[in-house]
């Protein structure tokens, strides 16, 4: 899914895009993603809308539209922007034609398209405001970011925990907008084993905790803001232990290792990042041979 560099990313390409831009039709290759919460049909109440801004919600973008209503985008595992002008060939699963006035007078046509291999996402159109029926989005933990995300809070959520801590720190109730990618950036940064449990850790290790998921997610933030991919890519080239099994830990040379987690592949370094319990295969052993 995208995470929270990445939707802050959409969030700053697309607001200045989409600003003046009225939507003159929409085509809908994949109904499965839409959830119509006004009356009516979905294209239909849509045409002749005018974007007045975007932002962000957690994994959620909101899309304000003329008319007191928004168009809420949860993108989930797959979803993906695209950025189109008229007649270039593209995978699409939801399209916005769009025109507006350029400075000169003329008027310029493009087309947004939501892109949607999975088919998981959820595209929600409703009256501003109006959260209550989308699943999930008054259910966000704490803007990363934001000074509400204090050491405070976090300890609170640890400790009141018995999951995995990669299970924790991915649980959006808890700690919004972290994924696969960044939660083994985060743990690698800590130092912390994937399997550990949250009960395991004592306050320093919480506290280095917290102070890597706000390094690790400014640090993806600039990572991806230099890389500039266009919309449909996700940046990933800066990461240091995501996806780089078998390749030497960027600290101390051991080989990174993968393992599975609640169903998801999480890679670390068995070095770096030691267990606090046995298990079947030692990795730093297994490393050293």
């Amino acid at each position: 899914m995208p995470e929270l560099p990445d939707l802050i990313y959409l969030e700053k390409r697309l607001s200045p895009l989409l600003a003046g831009q009225r939507i003159t039709g929409a085509e809908v290759k994949e109904p499965v993603v839409i959830r119509m919460l006004l009356p009516g049909d979905f294209a239909t109440a849509l045409s002749g809308a005018e974007f007045v801004g975007v932002r962000r919600h957690g994994p959620f973008l909101v899309f304000a539209l003329s008319g007191e209503r928004e168009l809420v985008i949860h993108p989930m595992l797959a979803g993906r922007f695209q950025w189109t002008t008229p007649g270039e060939k593209t995978s699409t699963g939801l399209a916005f034609s769009l025109e507006c006035e350029s400075a000169d007078g003329s008027t310029a046509l493009h087309c947004l398209h939501y892109l949607d291999d999975k088919k998981m996402g959820k595209v929600y159109l409703t009256h501003r405001g109006e959260y209550g029926p989308i699943p999930k989005f008054d259910e966000q933990g704490p803007n990363l970011l934001s000074p509400e995300f204090t050491l405070e809070y976090f300890q609170q959520q640890i400790k009141k925990s018995r999951k995995q801590v990669r299970v924790l720190i991915m649980e959006q109730a808890v700690v919004s907008c972290i994924g696969n990618a960044y939660a083994d950036e985060i743990l690698f940064c800590a130092g912390i084993h994937p399997k550990t449990f949250c009960y395991q850790l004592d306050d320093m290790e919480i506290a280095k905790l917290h102070q890597c998921i706000i390094e690790v997610m400014r640090w993806g933030l600039d990572e991806v803001e230099k890389a500039n991919p266009p919309l449909h890519m996700k940046a990933r080239d800066h990461v240091r232990v995501r996806n780089r099994k078998d390749q030497p830990c960027p600290r101390c040379g051991t080989k990174i290792r993968r393992a599975g987690v609640r169903g998801f592949d999480t890679f670390f370094c068995p070095t770096c990042q030691p267990l606090k319990r046995e298990q079947f295969i030692d990795w730093r052993k297994v490393s050293k041979a």
